[in-house]
């Protein structure tokens, strides 16, 4: 048995979350954006996976099912089973089985083997959190579980962890709506050093995914189905691409 009282690792951010959290858009009419090689859909992921195919990589970071506060997603850990049971069957359909990579919460690990194929691999996500008033600095990590039945974990990363110094980042002060943003450099490691020339985030969020792949000169799918987030990572992924697009015609 859950309990859906918030993980205290997330309640010192539960505050900044609320600043955000307006009203959901009723409207649930679908909204396609194409910038550039990003292709991005606001909608619930689970009424666009069924239309998507030939997808060559999965890198997302989806609710975990833990209590945490988001804008408009009910993070319900009695929804976690219902979620992971569907998801995984469409990333291994869309990929023709892998790679992907899926960020997790530990606390969810005894129950892995449920919903991720036999022999599914863990990498470290690593982050360096700096010195701040009343927190000393510290070393944490997440958990990205990762399977491929077309490749091994050496094929597609030079190693199974990074570390992200998150010393100089103001991801957590600046005006990102998402309370717990993925850092840029550790989702870039991923969509760099992958060989996949497209690459699919069905929980957006505030387009980390799609910023790093469009970096990285690959082609993206994003699926967010908040309206305040669909539209922050909109206007991520475009300035993303006109530096992208500029560098190219240097």
């Amino acid at each position: 048995m859950y309990s859906t009282t918030i993980n205290p690792f997330y309640a010192a951010r539960r505050h900044r979350s609320a600043d955000f959290r307006r009203p959901a858009n009723r409207n649930n009419a679908i909204e396609k954006v194409t910038i550039g090689n990003a292709t991005l859909y606001r909608a619930d992921c689970f009424d666009i996976l069924p239309q998507l195919h030939n997808i060559d990589a999965v890198v997302t970071d989806p609710p975990y099912g833990i209590g945490f506060t988001y804008r408009s997603y009910d993070d319900s850990p009695d929804k976690y089973d219902a979620m992971m049971t569907r998801l995984v069957p469409e990333f291994i359909r869309i990929t023709n089985d892998g790679p992907c990579f899926v960020w997790q919460s530990p606390i969810k690990a005894e129950q892995w083997h449920r919903y991720f194929p036999k022999g599914y691999r863990i990498i470290a996500a690593c982050k360096m959190y700096p010195e701040r008033p009343g927190k000393r600095a510290c070393l944490s990590w997440d958990p990205v579980i990762f399977w491929s039945g077309r490749s091994r974990i050496h094929d597609e990363l030079p190693r199974d962890w990074h570390l992200a110094d998150l010393r100089p980042w103001d991801g957590y002060t600046g005006d990102n709506p998402v309370p717990c943003p993925r850092p840029l450099e550790q989702v870039r490691y991923f969509c760099d050093s992958i060989a996949a020339n497209n690459i699919l985030d069905p929980f957006m969020g505030s387009g980390t995914t799609g910023v790093a792949a469009v970096l990285a000169g690959k082609r993206f799918v994003g699926i967010e189905q908040d309206p305040v987030y669909f539209e922050y990572a909109c206007k991520r992924i475009q300035r993303a691409w006109n530096e992208h697009a500029k560098g190219r015609a240097e």
